[in-house]
């Protein structure tokens, strides 16, 4: 007797409610987006042409967002197209509008209050720093941002009405949060978090160069170590042929990678993961369904980056090599380097991989941010036959992947984060 084979269905991006609401929503400016991967060019080249509609700049990067997302999810969905590309897309896509967005904020302000000077007369510079998946790179589908706004120096604004440069940036951030993260007819650019600033939600919205170092020299926590490693400024676009930069690069860097080998921050990721997992189940008390998150639950994309950031911080002073933002590149430089067995980088890399695609299909059908599975058949079809996989009533291919991908992260995070620190420096001298 023959054996049956299970052949996934065609997923199409259509199933998508988030995809079907674009689509009828704005049906006449789905073809101002050319063909292909959206890149930095075609969305800002998006973005004139829905500024050439008429429409004003808050409305035509909310517009701009909404039609490059749904050329993602087919691109996603329909063509495979690699997890790399999407995150860089998003990355692009967020790095335009922030870029647009502080232009326009910054003209306002100009004119009522002049550009702040230094006191050599020279304009201060001010960067956009963005954390997390956005400075690595690797931004999600429906991912909020997280910022912290930086300036290079003291001084004042020399218009008709001045103030000082640090309220000149304060005015700024709440500009910047009303072009990007007001909720508008046409929704949002981005969801903006601030509370990773120095003094979190208590902190003023911008520090100067001179304020961040102090924080770091003084107040500067373990686990603050790891939201910076991923840091980079994001905006101006001009800022990276800036030479100014430089010094805050070179102020973050000592912060994040010390010179010795550094087995004090195993107690402050002890504490931050803790910290995230009973957040974690405080969200899932009485939703059993939130349970399952490919994020934050046990084995999930989170603990991923936490094995590789702490092997980072612990060694990367004394091996620069293996300072990079990205989750994967890291985990090539670790193997590479000796400091991880190459089969375990490699199949930490695979994971991660599966793991974040399968978090953009999530995202994809409703456009929320959301990291769990969803609790209706259908859409779990879906999101496996979009990996090539099978869900029925009798077997789910893809739940069995994921237990088993994240049950060799689990094992392989918890051997490392409450094992002994030497298993850190494990390869290297």
């Amino acid at each position: 007797m023959k054996s049956t084979v299970l052949h996934p269905p065609v997923a199409l991006a259509e199933h998508s409610r988030f995809v079907q609401r674009v689509r009828r929503r704005y049906a006449a400016e789905l073809a101002l987006l050319p063909a292909g991967l959206p890149d930095r060019a075609l969305i800002d080249a998006l973005i004139d042409a829905l500024l050439a509609t008429g429409r004003p700049l808050p409305a035509a990067l909310r517009v701009a967002r909404h039609l490059v997302l749904e050329r993602l999810a087919v691109l996603d969905v329909e063509q495979r197209c690699p997890m790399a590309d999407v995150t860089a897309a998003m990355t692009h896509l967020a790095e335009i509008t922030l870029d647009r967005a502080l232009a326009a904020a910054r003209a306002e302000l100009d004119e009522i209050h002049g550009a702040p000077q230094d006191e050599a007369g020279r304009e201060i510079a001010f960067w956009v720093v963005g954390m997390g998946k956005l400075g690595a790179r690797e931004l999600n589908v429906s991912s909020d941002i997280d910022l912290i706004y930086v300036y290079d120096d003291d001084g004042q604004t020399q218009g008709p009405r001045p103030i000082t440069a640090h309220e000149y940036f304060a005015l700024l951030a709440k500009r910047l949060y009303a072009l990007i993260g007001d909720v508008t007819d046409d929704g949002q650019v981005f969801r903006v978090d601030l509370a990773l600033r120095p003094n979190g939600n208590s902190g003023p919205p911008a520090v100067s160069l001179a304020m961040l170092e102090e924080y770091f020299l003084v107040q500067g926590r373990e686990w603050e170590r790891f939201a910076w490693l991923k840091s980079r400024v994001v905006a101006p676009l001009s800022a990276a042929s800036d030479p100014r930069t430089r010094g805050l690069r070179d102020l973050v860097s000592p912060f994040v990678y010390r010179r010795y080998l550094d087995y004090g921050v195993f107690e402050g990721l002890r504490q931050l993961h803790g910290k995230i997992r009973s957040e974690a189940k405080a969200r899932c008390a009485g939703r059993p369904e939130r349970a399952n998150d490919v994020k934050l639950s046990r084995g999930g994309i989170r603990e991923i980056e936490f094995i590789v950031q702490l092997m980072q911080v612990v060694r990367g002073g004394q091996f620069p090599e293996i300072r990079t933002r990205s989750t994967v590149k890291a985990l090539q430089h670790l193997a590479a380097r000796g400091l991880m067995k190459l089969e375990t980088a490699e199949q930490l890399q695979a994971a991660y991989v599966l793991l974040r695609q399968v978090e953009h299909r999530i995202q994809f059908l409703d456009d929320q941010q959301t990291h769990c599975l969803p609790q209706e058949d259908a859409d779990l079809r879906w999101i496996a036959a979009s990996l090539g996989l099978v869900c029925d009533r009798n077997s789910c291919q893809l739940l069995e992947r994921l237990d088993e991908v994240r049950e060799f992260v689990a094992a392989e995070f918890d051997a490392l984060l409450h094992g002994a620190p030497q298993a850190a420096a494990a390869g290297g001298p």
